[in-house]
């Protein structure tokens, strides 16, 4: 967790963190908020890469009290609980990111990833939903567009599938070499061809998870 600790950390910094109180959290030093917080201040600012995770997640929980409108700090819990193999809670984490901002492509693709494995690989209609919402609103999520395809293909829409496939082939650069995988998976859901379709509406509506 090294890399995502300096990655959080950043965030952190860059966010203004500062001066909150902390509750105690499980695997911190048993000392006085007030000290554990300035030791914890210089940590971050001296030596990112030595923070622990119960650090980590509790200068992300300081940024969620003090920015409660803000998506990233939720992101980034969520980030960590994942790691942990926390998926449920990770889970619920990108959730809270999204009901802050419906629309944070991070958060949109981590959720669809963690209930994709949560559904033991099978992509329900959420997930397709959160994965074709992130690939409508940046199309250099590639990936997301292919499982939002998936999902329709799962679901037994198979012409919806082999469009969004369609689609997100003619997007690519002619030197992209995800052309050729994309090519196949097309094949094998429809007929060939090179078209490009109209931008497919993938979605499938499906209440927000709360």
């Amino acid at each position: 967790m090294t890399r995502l600790n300096w990655i959080i950390a950043a965030i952190c910094v860059a966010l203004g963190i500062g001066g909150y109180l902390l509750i105690g959290k499980p695997g911190m030093a048993d000392q006085p908020m007030a000290e554990r917080q300035v030791g914890l201040m210089k940590k971050i600012r001296e030596h990112p890469e030595q923070l622990t995770p119960a650090e980590t997640l509790s200068r992300l929980e300081a940024t969620v009290k003090e920015r409660p409108d803000d998506p990233q700090p939720h992101f980034f819990i969520g980030e960590i609980l994942r790691a942990q193999g926390r998926t449920s809670d990770a889970a619920r984490a990108y959730q809270s990111a999204l009901r802050r901002d419906k629309e944070f492509v991070p958060a949109l693709v981590a959720l669809g990833n963690t209930l994709v494995e949560l559904n033991n690989g099978a992509v329900s209609p959420e997930a397709t939903r959160l994965f074709a919402k992130a690939y409508e609103l940046d199309e250099t999520q590639v990936r997301a567009g292919m499982w939002a395809a998936m999902g329709a293909a799962q679901a037994g829409d198979q012409e919806k599938a082999e469009q969004a496939m369609r689609y997100i082939y003619s997007r690519l650069p002619e030197d992209d070499p995800r052309r050729d995988r994309f090519r196949a998976m097309i094949d094998a859901i429809g007929q060939e061809g090179d078209a490009a379709p109209p931008a497919p509406a993938l979605e499938t509506p499906t209440p927000q998870q709360e």
